[in-house]
């Protein structure tokens, strides 16, 4: 569903099966039209509030993600402007229609919501608890250090909740400041942490995109959002290969997964990591080409979809990476012709390897029926 609204285009996702929580991913481009920053913001969140009061009666939100074409300037007025009782991202992550300013916004119905003690916001509904958290960063020295105390404080915080890196931990998002030059630093980081949270390629890792970003303050060079649930269970959880597209990332030295599923009574979520034109030997595929880059990568993403008996029609959301924003016209050309409803955003934000022009992550969600699961 698409809306046009008050100087703001808002792409709207609904998921609504047998049981009681309906789920939306609501994606809002503010309109630029010379427009300033705090304009455009306030666009965005009246859009947003008229989305609620309209067509979205009954949700909260769970989780934002703001993506900023300053974050220098613009991040003190986002957090002056936005007080709402969920987890909110800022990143600086430009987007490339001309705007200042997009907005993620996922979205459920008969949901509690509220700040933990630990750090973490609570999304409780059922059995399970989900732990979201948004732009944790601080100003160490480097990016492995960083990193590494980045991972640190958020295993304590999930001690809190007790819950475990390992066993709850289901999506992380890492934006890295100048990306070509501290991805290194991040890997490293995150390497040694998973090996003694018992992370190994033998067990399993998390699904994650490593991207660049800048962070909410300077000298951040690493940012991190996260999503664990606590209560989940073991065979709850499934991870995703695709072995005739991609390779295990730990073939080159990196640990996340290309994706994870978990299934609850009702429905399936589907989860894909940052993804780009890749083969299964890890070798980048059409270098310096755009476009075919931007169908390998559509045709990777829809093997690891298939595992996870979904395909593009369950596909809910879509964050779009470009390292050159001279490609922005080919590429928004080519989603319009394919993917002309889906909510869908556009950013300028280096991949962590040079010869990857475009990436993109999605969430899915189709139903699904397991009376012995806990439901969502």
């Amino acid at each position: 569903m698409n809306y046009e609204l008050n100087n703001a285009r808002a792409e709207v996702f609904c998921f609504e099966s047998s049981g009681e929580v309906k789920e939306y991913h609501v994606m809002i481009h503010a309109h630029a039209a010379g427009r300033s920053f705090q304009q455009q913001l306030d666009a965005v969140l009246d859009s947003y509030e008229q989305l609620k009061s309209e067509h979205l009666k009954g949700a909260t939100a769970v989780f934002k993600r703001y993506f900023l074409s300053d974050v220098a300037n613009q991040a003190d007025e986002v957090l002056l402007a936005d007080t709402s009782d969920c987890a909110k991202s800022i990143v600086g992550q430009p987007p490339l229609d001309g705007s200042k300013i997009g907005l993620w916004v996922y979205m459920q119905t008969h949901v509690t919501t509220r700040q933990l003690p630990s750090g973490l916001y609570e999304a409780c509904h059922g059995g399970l608890r989900h732990l979201w958290n948004g732009s944790a960063h601080n100003t160490a020295q480097n990016s492995e250090y960083q990193t590494r105390l980045l991972f640190n404080e958020y295993i304590m915080q999930l001690a809190q909740e007790d819950c475990t890196l390992a066993g709850n931990c289901i999506r992380t998002w890492l934006f890295v400041n100048d990306v070509d030059v501290n991805y290194g630093g991040v890997v490293a980081a995150r390497n040694k942490i998973f090996f003694t949270q018992g992370l190994t390629e033998d067990t399993h890792y998390i699904a994650s995109t490593g991207i660049g970003g800048k962070g909410l303050e300077a000298g951040v060079m690493t940012q991190m959002d996260n999503y664990a649930i606590a209560g989940i269970k073991p065979e709850q959880i499934h991870y995703l290969y695709a072995p005739t597209h991609l390779n295990r990332t730990s073939d080159y030295g990196v640990s996340f997964e290309r994706g994870t599923y978990i299934d609850y009574q009702d429905r399936r979520h589907v989860i894909i990591s940052g993804t780009a034109s890749i083969n299964n030997k890890g070798q980048i595929e059409h270098p310096k080409d755009i476009i075919k880059q931007t169908r390998r990568m559509w045709e990777n993403i829809a093997a690891l979809l298939s595992e996870a008996d979904c395909t593009y029609d369950e596909v809910g959301l879509m964050i779009v990476y470009l390292r050159d924003i001279a490609d922005y016209d080919v590429v928004r050309r080519l989603y319009d012709e394919r993917f002309p409803d889906k909510p869908c955003i556009i950013v300028n934000a280096p991949v962590c390897r040079s010869g990857w022009l475009v990436e993109m992550e999605c969430i899915a969600v189709k139903k699904f029926n397991n009376s012995t699961l806990p439901a969502y």
